[in-house]
């Protein structure tokens, strides 16, 4: 008989415990739904590369993908030389405030599913192809030391979306000298080969006029 208190504790300690397990489960399930993409992205450029010092613009799509309306807050672009440059001076990240907020419904026979527009942007004299990446993170925090994302603000949710970004950089092919030498003098020794063998013929041709005819 004194064993039934003892059961009776640890039944409550295992009820208690499967409380919180449950509980635990649905604060993760709720904070899983609030990480859920709200939407897709795509960019297009106005040119298929570019080189240190070009200018260039990026068209970018935002297409609602959270299944009920919702408003673009604001837009957070993160270039690949985004960060300190060689002389200390910040650059390289563009922010974008709508007001009024664009709305994004799920038909559109209501409205506008995708947002569309462009930005200016201008590669770094001292840019190159092989810089390091900082993607935007979990979407906490809208400023930081990112390189390389965009991040997308919304009426739902607490956290930003995400996703990377990259600009194409053409690499520089380096063309020996001595090629270029080569391609210089090739038509010049072949002008020289023409002008020998033409006086050659030339000298043929004028001895033959001197020998001496047959009576």
């Amino acid at each position: 008989m004194r064993f039934k208190p003892l059961l009776a504790t640890m039944n409550k300690k295992t009820r208690a415990s499967i409380t919180a397990a449950a509980l635990a489960l649905i604060i993760f399930s709720t904070i899983g739904q609030t990480v859920h993409a709200q939407t897709s992205e795509s960019f297009r450029f106005n040119n298929s590369a570019f080189v240190p010092g070009d200018s260039g613009t990026v068209t970018y799509y935002i297409a609602n993908t959270a299944g009920q309306t919702i408003s673009l807050k604001n837009l957070t672009f993160y270039f690949p030389w985004a960060g300190y440059d060689p002389s200390g001076k910040w650059q390289g990240n563009i922010s974008i405030n709508f007001s009024p907020w664009k709305t994004l419904v799920t038909n559109p026979a209501g409205g506008n599913v995708t947002y569309s527009n462009q930005v200016s942007f201008q590669v770094p004299s001292w840019f190159g192809a092989g810089a390091q990446s900082h993607p935007c993170g979990d979407g906490r925090v809208r400023y930081g030391l990112f390189v390389g994302c965009v991040l997308i603000g919304t009426d739902q949710g607490n956290r930003y979306d995400t996703t990377d970004f990259s600009v194409p950089i053409a690499i520089a092919v380096y063309i020996p000298s001595s090629t270029s030498i080569l391609t210089q003098w090739v038509p010049l020794a072949t002008l020289v080969v023409l002008v020998i063998a033409t006086g050659f013929l030339a000298l043929t041709f004028s001895r033959l006029g001197n020998l001496p005819k047959k009576p």
